[in-house]
Formats: C-alpha cells, structure tokens, sequence
C-alpha cells in the first residue's frame, strides 16, 4: 500500500467527511484534485477512511451522532438528515411492501391463470403432435410403397435395357449374316457371269467352228457340183466313148455322194449339237434366273428382318420412353411427398420447440407459485 504522511491524510479525511456530509459519495479524483495529491495517493487514503469509518462515526440511540473532528452544528444536523432520511426509507418500504402484497396476489392470480391456458395448449399441442406422428408414419409407410414401386421401375427398366441389349445384338447379327449373305450373293452372280461368260464365248467358238466347217463343206459340194457339171458335160460329148469311164465316174459319183450324205449327217450332228449347246445356254439362264429369284427372296427376307429391327427399335424406344416418363412421375411425386414430410418434420420440430417453451415456462410459473 502507498505511504501517506500524517498531514495529508488529515486533510484526505477532513474532506471525504464534508463530502460525506453534503450528501456525497467521496471520490479518490475529487479529492485528489481538491487537494492537489496524486489519485493513487488519495486512493490509498480514502481507502484507509472507509476502513476507519465505523470507528469514527457512531450512531447512538436516535438521537446521539458522535463524530470526532466535527462541529457539534454539522453533527446535529446531520443527524436530523440522518433521520429524515431513515423514516421516508421505512415509509417506502412500507409501501412497496404493499405494493408486492398486492402484487403478488394478482401474480398468483394471473400465474394460475397463465398455468391453465399453458396447460390446455399443452394438451392441444400434444393431441396435435400425435395426429403429426401418425401423418408421418403414413407418409413414411407412402414413401416406403413409393420407394417399392420406384425400385420395380428400375427393375423393369433394367429389363428393358437388357432387351435392347439383346435386340441390338441380333441387329448385329442381323446385319453381319445379311452381308455375309449379300457377299455369297455377289461371289455366286461373279461365277455364274463368269461361266456363262465363258460359255457363251465357247458356244460362239463353236458355232465358228461349226460355220467355218459348213462353209468348208457347202464350197467343197459346190465345187464338186461344178466338178460333176464339167464331167457331166465331158461324158455327154463323150458319152458314146466312155462308157467304160462313165461307169468309174458313177462310181466315183456314187462315193461322192456317200460322202456328201456323210457331210450332210456331220451337219445335222453339228446342228443338233448346237442345239444342244442352245438347250445348255437356255439352263444356264433358267439357273441364272433361279438365282435371281433365290437373290430376290433373300432381299425380301433382308427387308423384313429390316422391318422387324426397325420395329423392335420402337419397341424398345417406346418402353424406354414409357419407363423414363413413368420414372420422371414417381421421382416427382417422391419429391412431393419428401417435401410435404420435410416441411410435417419442420413444423413437428417446432410444436416440439414450442412445447419445450410451454414446458419451461409452466416450471417457472410453477416455481413461482
């Protein structure tokens, strides 16, 4: 503690005292600027004085004041303050305590009063809450059944995308068995061209061959016609001469003629060859016309199989679109009903809020009372 000399803690005191008797509360800064001290200095003092007040000022009776260093004037009259003072406090007190009397009464009233409405809103709040617990239950038990049907979609819409799946992978095979077809098609028109090419090339040799030969023949006939003129001519000027001759050259005739009906057989043999040759040409494009119509079949049944795919892809696109739409309006329900639960979980934590309040508010009534 800071050390005050004698002197000036006379002086400290002397003032905390008038300050006191005026009706003031001493302050260390008042009085160390009145005295012109340090605050901590006149801090240390006044201090000292609170502690040595009880000692310094005593109250005997009610009407005795004993304050050393004080003029007995001041001493008088600050006990008659001190009086004063002392009987308005026991006259406020008094009505106050009246007044909290009466208070306290119509506390008690209103507190009861309050006590009965928190508890029927209590009750109301409690009936209200069960009727929210059995409307969550049942919107849990919906979304429960919503979340069983969702499930079934997803299911059913697996299904169908494994039956596209499938779908798509027969229009693959589909397509692939349809080129391999489309290359034996092609392949099979290449070597039945190229044979009947080539037989039409050796039926055209032929019939050159064959025309060559009858131009042979009909020139060799035509000049033994020529021949035979001549010596027909030489026998009948010579007839009478030759007999002898003519018999040789009738002979000779009659061979010629044997080969001329050998060369006509060899022309009809070569006709009907030919002919035989047309018969092979007209098969080969009857065979090339079965082809054609076996080839036409094919791209009939290629047209259907494209038919059939094209189907199956709006089938599936329109599953796909039926289940995506039916997904869609479950999902959006599913938010509806999450919505309506969320905002019944909102509105239960409130009542609950609400109740924690009510119940609070009857304990302190309660303690009140």
């Amino acid at each position: 503690m800071l050390d005050v000399s004698e002197r000036n803690l006379e002086r400290i005191f002397s003032v905390a005292d008038h300050q006191l008797l005026s009706g003031a509360r001493p302050e260390a800064e008042a009085i160390a600027a009145q005295l012109e001290l340090s605050v901590d200095e006149a801090g240390a003092a006044l201090e000292r004085w609170w502690q040595a007040l009880p000692g310094r000022v005593e109250i005997n009776g009610r009407s005795t004041l004993k304050m050393p260093d004080v003029p007995e004037a001041i001493t008088q009259s600050f006990m008659r303050i001190w009086q004063q003072a002392v009987q308005e406090a026991k006259s406020n007190m008094t009505q106050v305590r009246q007044k909290d009397v009466v208070g306290e009464e119509e506390s008690r009233r209103l507190n009861e009063e309050a006590l009965r409405q928190s508890q029927d809103v209590y009750q109301e709040l409690e009936s209200r809450h069960r009727e929210q617990a059995v409307r969550l239950e049942e919107q849990r038990q919906i979304a429960k059944s919503l979340e069983a049907e969702i499930n079934i979609l997803r299911n059913s819409l697996e299904n169908e995308a494994n039956e596209r799946k499938r779908a798509e992978q027969a229009n693959v095979n589909l397509e692939h068995e349809l080129t391999q077809l489309r290359k034996q098609y092609d392949d099979h028109r290449r070597s039945t061209e190229q044979r009947l090419s080539e037989e039409q090339h050796k039926s055209v040799e032929i019939q050159a061959k064959m025309d060559v030969e009858v131009r042979h023949y009909r020139g060799q006939l035509d000049k033994l016609r020529d021949e035979t003129g001549r010596k027909e001519s030489a026998l009948s000027r010579e007839n009478n001469d030759l007999h002898t001759q003519v018999a040789r050259k009738d002979a000779k005739l009659d061979t010629q003629k044997s080969q001329i009906a050998a060369l006509e057989q060899e022309l009809a043999n070569t006709k009907q060859e030919l002919g035989g040759n047309n018969r092979s040409l007209a098969k080969a494009n009857s065979d090339l016309l079965a082809e054609t119509n076996k080839t036409k079949r094919l791209e009939a049944k290629v047209k259907e199989l494209g038919e059939e795919i094209e189907r199956l892809n709006q089938r599936v696109s329109s599953n796909a679109a039926e289940a995506s739409r039916r997904e869609a309006t479950m999902r959006t329900q599913l938010k509806e009903k999450d919505d309506e639960l969320t905002q019944t979980q909102t509105r239960v934590t409130a009542l609950e809020k609400r109740l924690v309040t009510r119940d609070d508010e009857v304990r302190r009534l309660s303690a009140k009372l």
